[in-house]
């Protein structure tokens, strides 16, 4: 059996918003792919991945790290049996520009990590799914999705610096935590660039509008960034949408220009139609984000209300996984369907690629 050796690699840079952008490739059998190639007499494999990378897309690239070797077997009429090995690296481009190899390439496409992964899922190679989830975890990518999320009632002073701790030693993108801990939140997060988040309205959306902006409008002055804001589900139930809207834009009015306004629905609740409407009502009343459970309703998120939610708001907003996201698979699925913010209680099982144990009140 003849011997073959390969190499190639993600390719990645960093946007002007400091968010890594991935090289994705379309080839000539119309699948998504990244760059490889065989090992040509006198190369370093770590050569070869970068002669590859430039051949095939014009981008010229240094190594940033290694990410796997696949091993298979194949067999062609002219060539026979072939066991071949290729090595993965995860490649930084430091100049050229994009240049496709038309003999082998339709198109090359620079993307963010959710289109990366959304793209892969569709139309990707199955072995490359690996390759972009170890890019993912060795980048902090999954962490950055990360709301890391304490909401139990019995949390204290205690638990919320954990909490804090915790989200800086892994990079997550935030922290979520009732109102009445943001001050303790932003003490513990002074010298870091993680985010507050600080629910409102939580859990069941019944508050007063006045009340949901004086909770809102106090948790912005004490430091949070976002507000996690429980929509009126009663009122959405009764079809009563005007009321819905005018709930969140009075919301979203009080904090502008200092918070970024959440919308959580209790999707558990709803049929599609509503959640197709709270989305549109979301949008119009100037919502950041669209968002499924509390965590403490019936059931958490899935993939296809992520689906039906991104499809529903398109590009207008972005849109939150939250209740019951354990692990790194679930999350992924997520992102796939279309959510770029995760909110989970789980944040450390999921970057560290295990499943955390399901508590009372678990996020």
């Amino acid at each position: 059996m003849k011997q073959e050796r390969a190499a190639g690699g993600v390719v990645v840079r960093q946007a002007q918003d400091q968010t890594w952008e991935f090289l994705l490739i379309d080839d000539r059998y119309g699948k998504v792919s990244f760059a490889k190639g065989r090992m040509e007499a006198g190369e370093t494999i770590e050569q070869t991945a970068l002669r590859e990378i430039e051949e095939e897309t014009g981008i010229i690239g240094e190594i940033k790290g290694f990410l796997q070797t696949q091993k298979y077997v194949y067999t062609l009429p002219e060539r026979g049996t072939v066991d071949k090995q290729v090595d993965y690296f995860l490649v930084l481009a430091i100049g050229g520009e994009v240049a496709v190899q038309v003999e082998e390439i339709d198109a090359v496409h620079w993307c963010n990590a959710e289109e990366a992964w959304m793209r892969q899922t569709a139309n990707g190679y199955e072995n490359n799914a690996t390759l972009l989830t170890e890019a993912f975890l060795q980048l902090g990518i999954a962490a950055r999705w990360i709301d890391h999320t304490l909401l139990r009632p019995d949390a204290r002073s205690a638990d919320i610096e954990k909490l804090c701790r915790e989200a800086v030693e892994h990079g997550f993108y935030s922290v979520c935590v009732q109102s009445g801990y943001v001050a303790k939140a932003k003490e513990c997060l002074q010298d870091s660039n993680v985010k507050i988040a600080a629910v409102c309205g939580f859990p069941h959306g019944v508050q007063v509008t006045e009340a949901k902006v004086a909770e809102a409008a106090r948790s912005a002055d004490a430091g949070a960034e976002e507000i996690d804001m429980v929509l009126n589900i009663g009122a959405l139930l009764d079809g009563e949408y005007d009321a819905v809207e005018q709930d969140i834009a009075a919301v979203v009015q009080a904090v502008a220009g200092r918070a970024a306004v959440k919308v959580i629905f209790e999707t558990g609740y709803l049929n599609e139609t509503q959640i197709e409407e709270a989305c549109r009502r979301s949008v119009a009343a100037g919502a950041a984000f669209v968002k499924t459970s509390t965590g403490f309703g019936p059931g958490g998120a899935t993939v296809a209300q992520i689906k039906l939610m991104r499809e529903t708001v398109g590009d207008a907003c972005g849109v939150k996984a939250s209740g019951g996201v354990r692990d790194f698979e679930a999350m992924l699925a997520m992102v796939a369907a279309g959510a770029n913010r995760i909110g989970t209680s789980s944040g450390i099982a999921i970057v560290s690629g295990s499943t955390a144990v399901t508590k009372t009140g678990a996020y």
